[in-house]
């Protein structure tokens, strides 16, 4: 028996060392030869330009080229139907309404100079009582009225008053006729010589004429309101709806011999017939836009979504959801006007957030809804619509976890497209409401068929791309489950360890937002590899012994080596996704097997710490970081004496730093709040499941003082217990752990 587990053994050694040589080869993922921000930016780059290739084509140049005054050479009809707004019969509307607006005039500005010519009329008539000399008064009325000469004052100071009061008369009636009339400022020198020549036509003497022309002349001002008469003319002009025009197609838009007309070339421009020369100012405009809406995104996966940015197909994926949506809308759009509401905008966020992540799916519902506006020259319309109802159905289908969840998502997506589009035509006032409750069945339509799309692609995409989706990690899950069924029957002890570990994970997972069903299902699987040498594992010895007693430190350091590898190899062979794979192979990252590295140095044998490492890589993700220290924090607390809240807390804070010292968590994406954050809720886990019992004095009849303890020889990177001086030389957890 010993000699066959020798040979076992040596087998296991030679093996474990020949994959630890290849590890570079074998590390899940390895890195590409480009950095990944360059890689992922020029990757970026050229789906970005070919979406702006396939937008911009829209205002590329069309077969037919004519301009309004051309004589028409031949019948032009209309290849598609269409109804669309027409901007040259509304604005002719609108100009008309605005035309019958009258211009206005401040009343108050007559008033104003009629009582200053009065205020003229009694200064005069007091500069005539007045017992001063005829010069004095002259010179005062001079002051008052600088306009007439000598004469004509002295004229106004001497004659009867009857003529006075004539004079004054004349002048304040021909004033407010005048100004009643309106005065722009462009007019007032034309009416100052009408109430010249009105006055001449008064029959009064010579000089009086002359004085009640220079008063009226020198009287009347502009009281024309030039902002009031726009915004009253733009009020008219906003009052008229939009006017909007059927073509049906085969419908003769030009004929021939006709005199091509602006609103001919306007109907031949909506059904997509005149486009004389490229439009380039809007064709750079949608490039810039198309960019700047990628690099919104590459910004958003810079900053939360690191892991897409370093995987080729996550951005093929990406781009390839966007730019077959910008096709599809190519196709749609141009058959009915109609068709644009049906376009199933929504499908690219769904599938990007049940696929990858919901707030690159909400980034997502943006960019496909401005997109297909520009593609169908409806861009306020539809962009709201799409980045309302994809936002939502991205929300909605965040957690994938039942099929109902796509029956849901595509009833409140059409549910939303439909009120969107009614509010947005009230709002803008596009057509009646029966037309607007047309319009809607089509956006409902668009809604309900986004689910469908996107619910029949989820599992096509999610292998095809390599990505795991919620309803996969649900599958892998269940108690049915071969490999599961397996690590059951083989090794029952590891078995129960993974399903407690995982309740640790799926908590810490909750509490920083990472993937919960990832992290539950790498907890599963973590110690896969245990099955193909159970015995060699102390949680599934029983009472047949410690196998590790007879090896020495370095075989026993190979053996649990070997429990990765081998798991990998498990996983590979049932078709793991990607994810769970490489959780498995990060778990036990480079920690150092600590008890067989001691017991190394005991038997004096010439080794470093780096000997006992695990080949790694350490974590790189927050699920992978979050299964190793579930794993370790379950199997240590197992051993541990002081089990109140208290010294659980303290416990598992060991843990976590003991790792955090040792540099395990340095290539995962975790802050110090989650790190805090985790270990709260570990703690309170653990404190839960192993939380006070009563001490029945049957169970300490039972015990037997001075029991050996079996070596723990799980691997979990924490095997052995550490006094305060190990932990300055080693620093990783103190505790006596199972992995």
């Amino acid at each position: 028996m010993r000699r066959q587990t020798a040979s076992t053994v040596d087998d296991l050694r030679r093996r474990v060392r020949k994959l630890m040589r290849e590890r570079g080869s074998a590390v899940i993922g390895s890195p590409p030869r480009w950095p990944p921000y360059i890689r992922s930016t020029a990757l970026t780059l050229a789906i970005a330009l070919a979406t702006a290739l396939v937008v911009a084509q829209t205002f590329l140049p069309n077969r037919l080229s004519l301009k309004a005054g051309d004589v028409a050479q031949q019948n032009v009809t209309a290849p598609r139907s269409t109804r669309y707004e027409s901007v040259l019969q509304t604005q002719a509307a609108r100009d008309v309404a605005a035309k019958q607006v009258a211009d206005q005039f401040d009343a108050s500005v007559t008033t104003q100079q009629r009582d200053a010519l009065d205020t003229l009329a009694r200064d005069v008539a007091q500069l005539r009582l007045s017992n001063a000399s005829l010069g004095d008064r002259s010179l005062q009325l001079s002051l008052l009225e600088p306009k007439l000469n000598d004469a004509q004052r002295q004229y106004l100071l001497q004659t009867d008053d009857a003529i006075v009061a004539a004079i004054f008369k004349n002048a304040s009636d021909l004033l407010l006729e005048l100004e009643g009339n309106g005065i722009k400022p462009d007019s007032l020198l034309t009416v100052q010589d009408l109430a010249v020549s009105r006055a001449s036509a008064l029959h009064l003497e010579k000089t009086a004429v002359q004085v009640v022309g220079i008063l009226t002349r020198d009287y009347l001002h502009v009281n024309y309101l030039p902002t009031e008469t726009t915004l009253k003319r733009q009020r008219a002009s906003d009052a008229v709806p939009p006017v909007f025009v059927t073509v049906a197609k085969g419908q003769t838009i030009i004929r021939y011999g006709d005199q091509v007309t602006p609103f001919q070339l306007e109907e031949a421009q909506q059904v997509g017939l005149t486009a004389p020369q490229a439009d380039w100012l809007r064709i750079l405009a949608t490039f810039l836009l198309v960019i700047i809406l990628f690099a919104v995104a590459l910004g958003y996966m810079m900053q939360f979504r690191r892991a897409t940015l370093h995987s080729t197909r996550q951005l093929l994926l990406l781009g390839s959801l966007v730019l077959g949506i910008v096709l599809i809308a190519k196709a749609i759009v141009p058959l009915d006007p109609r068709a644009q509401y049906i376009v199933p905008m929504a499908a690219v966020p769904m599938l990007v957030s049940a696929l990858l992540d919901t707030g690159l799916g909400i980034i997502v519902a943006l960019a496909v809804g401005l997109l297909t506006g520009i593609i169908a020259d409806n861009v306020t319309e539809l962009t709201l619509i799409g980045f309302l109802g994809g936002s939502l159905g991205a929300i909605v289908v965040h957690r994938l976890e039942s099929l109902g969840r796509w029956f849901q998502a595509g009833v409140l997506v059409a549910g939303v497209n439909f009120v969107t589009l009614i509010a947005l035509g009230l709002i803008e006032r596009h057509g009646t409401v029966d037309e607007l409750l047309g319009l809607g069945v089509f956006a409902v339509m668009g809604g309900l068929l986004a689910a469908v799309i996107a619910a029949g692609l989820v599992t096509f995409l999610s292998e095809v791309f390599g990505i795991t989706t919620p309803m996969k990690l649900l599958e892998l899950m269940t108690p049915n489950n071969p490999l599961l069924r397996r690590l059951m029957v083989s090794a029952p002890g590891t078995y129960n360890h993974s399903i407690v570990a995982a309740n640790l994970a799926e908590a810490a997972a909750e509490a920083v937002g990472a993937n919960p069903l990832l992290a539950r299902v790498g907890c599963y699987f973590h110690d896969i590899g245990k099955v193909r040498r159970p015995h060699f594992f102390v949680e599934n010895q029983a009472e047949m012994g410690n196998i590790h007693e007879n090896l020495s430190p370095m075989t026993s350091s190979d053996i649990l080596n070997a429990h990765v590898t081998d798991g990998i190899e498990l996983l590979d062979q049932y078709k793991f996704p990607q994810s769970v794979r490489e959780i498995v192979q990060q778990h036990q990252g480079t920690t150092v097997k600590k008890y067989f590295y001691r017991e190394a140095l005991k038997q004096g044998l010439e080794v470093r710490e780096e000997d006992f490492r695990y080949p790694g890589p350490r974590p790189r993700s927050k699920e992978a970081a979050i299964v190793m220290m579930a794993d370790s924090i379950e199997a240590s607390t197992r051993t541990l004496k002081d089990r109140s809240p208290e010294g659980i807390r303290a416990h598992v804070h060991r843990i976590i730093q003991g790792f955090v010292r040792d540099g395990q968590l340095d290539d995962c994406e975790l802050s110090f709040r989650d790190i805090s954050l985790m270990e709260e809720a570990f703690s309170n886990m653990v404190v839960s499941i192993y939380h006070a019992r009563i001490d029945y004095p049957a169970a300490a009849a039972d015990a037997q003082p001075g029991a050996v303890i079996a070596v723990d020889t799980t691997g979990g990177g924490h095997d052995g217990t550490l006094d305060d001086a190990d932990e300055k030389t080693i620093p990783l957890p103190t505790t006596r752990t199972r992995a």
